[in-house]
C-alpha cells in the first residue's frame, strides 16, 4: 500500500496553518491601523515580512492540504521567516514600548517555541521515506 508524503495528523496541521495564515493577515492589517509608537517600523516590518510570511504560509498550507511534499519545505521557509522576524521585534518591542512589556515578553516567547516544534516537526516529516 503506498502512503501518501503528507500524513493525516499533517494536514491537520496544515488546515490549523491556512487559518492561522488568514488570521495573521487580519491581525497585521489591523496592526497597521491602529496608533502605536512603532507605527513606521510596523508598516515597514507589515511590508517586508509579516505580509511575504503569511503568503508563504498560506501556499504552504494549501500545498500540503492537497498531499504536495513540496508544501513541507515551503512550510519551513515560512516559519524561517517567522522567526527571523519574531525575534528582533519582539526585543525592540520589548525594551522600547513600555506599556504590557511582560505580555509582550510572554507572547513572543509562546509564538517562538511553536514555531520551533513545527519546524522539528516538518523537518521530521520532510526527512520521512518518500513512498
Amino acid at each position: 500500500m503506498t502512503r501518501s508524503p503528507v500524513d493525516s495528523r499533517d494536514r491537520g496541521l496544515a488546515a490549523a496553518g491556512l487559518v492561522a495564515n488568514v488570521v495573521w493577515l487580519i491581525l497585521a492589517s489591523l496592526a497597521l491601523r491602529q496608533p502605536d509608537p512603532l507605527q513606521t517600523a510596523n508598516l515597514v516590518l507589515a511590508l517586508a515580512a509579516w505580509i511575504p510570511t503569511a503568503v508563504v504560509g498560506l501556499i504552504a498550507s494549501l500545498a500540503l492540504l492537497l498531499r504536495r511534499r513540496w508544501g513541507m519545505v515551503l512550510a519551513l521557509v515560512a516559519l524561517g521567516l517567522q522567526i527571523l522576524v519574531l525575534i528582533p521585534y519582539g526585543i525592540v518591542r520589548v525594551c522600547l514600548v513600555s506599556d504590557a512589556r511582560g505580555l509582550t515578553a510572554s507572547l513572543t516567547t509562546a509564538v517562538l517555541v511553536i514555531v520551533i516544534l513545527l519546524i522539528v516537526h516538518w523537518g521530521r516529516a520532510l526527512a520521512r521515506p518518500r513512498p
